[in-house]
């Protein structure tokens, strides 16, 4: 029996991820939030580089709050086409637009884009993940392209515990995570 192609997984992960309640999906991001409060990486960290959830992602949005309530800088990514991705800082939720693709993105340019350094920690949605710290996104590259530009190494995947398994396949240019955070695991 051969294996299945990585499209084919990432649509049955999706699935799998969209059928989670809505009350579930907040009761399991707390527990992934508050996985991730107890971390070296985030206490120690200046900024929190943090995707704003949508659809039927780990939710980000009470993280992000505490963040600032920590006092740490916030900055959240805006995509455009061919795996151009960048960052930048937000201090509030206000004068936000969905995206072509659905995402709320700040409205601002890139020539105020921040970058990452060691003191800087990234959380990463995805599709599904594997217990070696592999991830697949959603098929776009952007992460694993721009965690390779700008060799950012603090990088946290968040998922649902259903969305991590023992082996993903993995391409040359994925990059593994720094670890994976579930609401029942953390694999580092």
């Amino acid at each position: 029996m051969e294996k299945p192609d990585k499209n084919t997984m990432r649509k049955d992960f999706l699935a799998r991820r969209r059928g989670i309640s809505k009350e579930q999906r907040a009761e399991k991001s707390r527990a992934i939030m508050e996985k991730i409060l107890e971390l070296d990486l985030y206490k120690n960290a200046d900024w929190l580089f943090c995707y704003i959830d949508m659809g039927s992602e780990v939710i980000t949005t009470d993280l992000i709050k505490r963040a600032w309530k920590d006092g740490k800088r916030v900055a959240v990514p805006i995509a455009l086409k061919d795996r151009y991705m960048y960052f930048v800082e937000i201090s509030t939720f206000d004068n936000m637009s969905r995206s072509d693709i659905g995402v709320m993105e700040p409205d601002i340019a890139s020539d105020r884009q921040v970058y990452p350094d060691n003191s800087s920690l990234m959380i990463v949605p995805g599709s599904m993940f594997d217990i070696n710290k592999n991830r697949s996104g959603y098929g776009g590259g952007y992460y694993d392209t721009y965690t390779e530009k700008y060799n950012v190494n603090n990088t946290v995947g968040v998922c649902y515990d259903i969305q991590l398994v023992k082996e993903i396949p993995v391409e040359p240019f994925d990059r593994k995570l720094k670890m994976v955070i579930t609401e029942k695991r953390t694999i580092e």
